[in-house]
């Protein structure tokens, strides 16, 4: 049976099947889940909910009233959804980045650490990797506009340190955008941050080679899914989550991925995740073959290829995660000014806050503004026109990142 209710009478162990908003005014990529904690119905809440469906036949119902008259109102009463919000946000943006950069040093120096270890043969502890995870999943909890812009700067360590911090970074906000709990998102990240470690086995100047791999050449690297599984599973106890990450990050929605070709739902869930932000970052990142793509050129490719490569109800909630514009992406807007994406507001994609730094028409530095595109009044540099690449400009991503 479908039933109607107001989002105060939404609990853990519901079924909802309907949101009654449309899916760009909201970051729930799904229209149909479980309800698994307080949690996604504050987030419910704080997205501006104020009714949904519910299935009873997939979940509870409202329990009954009690028999017979009501009892009288409690005058300090007050509803649940406001007590669900009533959490502060004690952390300002700029305080979480800074947290988030002494975060990212001690996640990278940690897996140098047991990337070391895999190279000599040593055992892998992955047990050293949860404090870590938890202070993500705290940091992505409180802002998620703080950490995964920051790692995907990649400023610490090599390639392959730093996408396995950054794709963790990203899988964490992705896990929490899709109302996971958090135990399985800790599972994620951990088998995220390990996806990779099968490259330990693998020669060095193969990975670095600039052009394309030869048949042999690439059947060496895809070994590194296997090679990495056998070393972790030797030497750790990793959770089921965890290794469908590390097994299934290549695979492919249509079958043509690997090491074992499966497709759909045949997938887990885990896997379809990583894949997801596992291309994500890799199209952004620096590498010796190839230049690095802007967010939003990544973005516009997984677009692309999803029900291809991927899952496209995944895709659609990537989007929703890191938004139309990522944070740290470079924009054009209707004055002829760049700009650098800062902050995201959920009900406004297109309009997120930005840092004005540069007038395109007479090419040259601004004083740097910051301009809430949302607001009706105040913004006198219009709406974004287009992303564009800070390497056309000649101006340092590094440098305008919001910190």
């Amino acid at each position: 049976m479908i039933r109607k209710i107001a989002i105060d009478k939404l609990q853990p162990g519901m079924y909802v099947v309907d949101l009654h908003r449309s899916w760009l005014s909201h970051t729930f990529w799904r229209s149909r889940f479980a309800v698994t904690s307080e949690d996604m119905v504050r987030r419910l809440i704080e997205e501006g909910i104020s009714e949904v469906s519910i299935d009873t036949r997939r979940g509870i119902d409202i329990p009954p009233p009690p028999p017979g008259p009501p009892p009288p109102m409690d005058p300090n009463y007050v509803p649940r959804s406001e007590r669900l919000l009533a959490k502060p946000k004690t952390i300002t943006l700029g305080e979480e980045r800074r947290r988030a950069g002494l975060l990212l040093g001690d996640a990278t120096q940690c897996l140098e650490d047991l990337m070391a270890a895999a190279r000599v043969g040593q055992a892998v502890e992955v047990g050293r990797l949860e404090p870590v995870v938890a202070r993500m999943i705290e940091s992505v909890m409180r802002n998620p506009d703080a950490l995964p812009p920051m790692a995907r700067l990649k400023l610490k360590g090599g390639y392959a340190v730093g996408h396995a911090v950054s794709t963790a970074a990203l899988v964490v906000a992705f896990g929490r955008q899709q109302g996971l709990p958090e135990a399985e998102i800790e599972k994620l990240a951990i088998g995220t941050l390990v996806k990779d470690v099968g490259y330990a086995a693998l020669d060095s100047a193969l990975l670095a080679k600039p052009g394309r791999f030869s048949r042999d050449e690439r059947s060496q690297v895809e070994r590194h899914v296997e090679e990495g599984l056998s070393v972790l599973m030797a030497t750790s106890r990793l959770p089921e989550t965890a290794v469908a990450v590390v097994l299934e990050h290549h695979e492919r929605f249509d079958g043509s991925g690997y090491p074992y070709g499966v497709a759909g739902s045949d997938i887990s869930l885990a896997g379809r995740m990583a894949a997801v932000v596992d291309r994500f970052d890799a199209m952004i990142s620096q590498r010796a073959y190839r230049s690095a793509l802007s967010p939003w050129a990544a973005l516009g490719q997984v677009f692309q290829a999803g029900g291809r490569d991927f899952d496209p109800e995944l895709v659609a909630g990537f989007i929703h995660t890191v938004g139309i514009y990522p944070v740290g992406s470079l924009v054009r807007l209707e004055s002829g000014h760049l700009a650098v994406v800062e902050e995201l507001h959920a009900d406004a994609p297109v309009s997120p806050v930005v840092r004005v730094i540069y007038h395109a028409g007479r090419r040259q530095y601004v004083a740097p503004v910051v301009v809430d595109l949302a607001n009706v009044y105040g913004n006198h540099y219009g709406q974004i026109v287009r992303a564009e690449n800070f390497s056309d400009w000649d101006l340092s991503a590094v440098r305008w990142q919001p910190v």
